[in-house]
């Protein structure tokens, strides 16, 4: 399971929740003779602190079991995603996938916070990182969801979708040298607070448009290995955030296979602040 963040407004973040089921598992209902296979979903989020139920989610996916669909399933994982609208601070989330077809049950636990980035100061605010490896269109997929509505809302706040294709993130990060890793986060140009002294009612302080400079460096044994060159981008106009998207599209071909700590800089000269994430990856032959 991966969950992100993403900041909506001064309030609210949406949290993008991605769970990849072995689809070998799934294809073990073509062998009891099945034609399709029903997977219901469950997911609960809580508040960590008051154990209040922040959100929820009951769902269905019908993947048909050709004998093509079985024997990609056999060799390939299944996606589910969902989102969540939520405020900064620690919560639990619970999920559960039952196969109706065999009655086979698979479930995940874990903690995970949102942070306030509007307590960000020393350094450029920016959301959850995310590595991908494929982008697929919104019509493409191997079975029917039963969302409709909410899924239609969830797309329109994804900042992961976008001219209509979904960015799956690498929950995993291993990637092959022959196929690209795409590279996508936001950083934020707050409002300034107000001065001391002064008053904090009144409308808030217009953006200053200043660009970001971002670029993502790989490095291997503790040496560089590969280093993007630096782009520059504005902040989106007509947002009270001065959301900043930076998405990146990295060639692995001439790396070495193995494992990389990856490194995201994030660069504001005229306000003399940064931002870096550091994770690692694997780069497979």
């Amino acid at each position: 399971m991966e969950l992100d963040y993403f900041q909506l407004n001064r309030a609210e973040y949406f949290v993008p929740i991605i769970v990849k089921i072995p689809g070998r598992e799934l294809a073990l209902a073509k062998r009891f003779g099945g034609e399709h296979t029903l997977i219901d979903f469950v997911c609960e989020v809580k508040d960590e602190v008051t154990g209040m139920t922040m959100s929820n989610v009951r769902d269905y996916v019908n993947i048909k079991l050709s004998d093509a669909t079985a024997a990609e399933l056999a060799h390939r994982p299944v996606e589910y995603d969902s989102g969540f609208t939520l405020f900064p601070g620690r919560y639990t989330v619970k999920f559960l996938a039952r196969d109706d077809e065999t009655g086979r049950i698979g479930t995940f636990q874990t903690s995970f916070v949102v942070p306030d980035l509007n307590k960000v100061v020393n350094r450029v605010p920016i959301s959850s990182v995310v590595l991908a490896s494929q982008r697929v269109a919104l019509n493409e997929a191997l079975y029917n969801t039963a969302h409709g509505k909410e899924e239609t809302r969830n797309d329109a706040a994804n900042p992961l979708v976008a001219n209509g294709q979904k960015l799956i993130p690498s929950v995993t990060r291993v990637f092959n040298r022959d196929r690209q890793m795409y590279v996508y986060l936001q950083a934020y140009q707050h409002p300034a607070p107000p001065a001391s002294g002064s008053s904090a009612t009144g409308p808030s302080p217009v953006v200053a448009e200043h660009p970001f400079f971002a670029y993502i460096s790989l490095y291997r044994n503790q040496k560089l290995a590969m280093e993007t060159v630096p782009v520059a981008v504005m902040p989106q106009p007509g947002t009270r955030l001065g959301i900043v998207p930076l998405s990146f599209q990295v060639s692995l071909g001439n790396l070495e296979a193995g494992s990389y700590q990856c490194q995201i800089s994030v660069l504001v000269p005229a306000g003399n602040r940064a931002a870096f994430w550091q994770g690692t990856i694997m780069v497979l032959q």
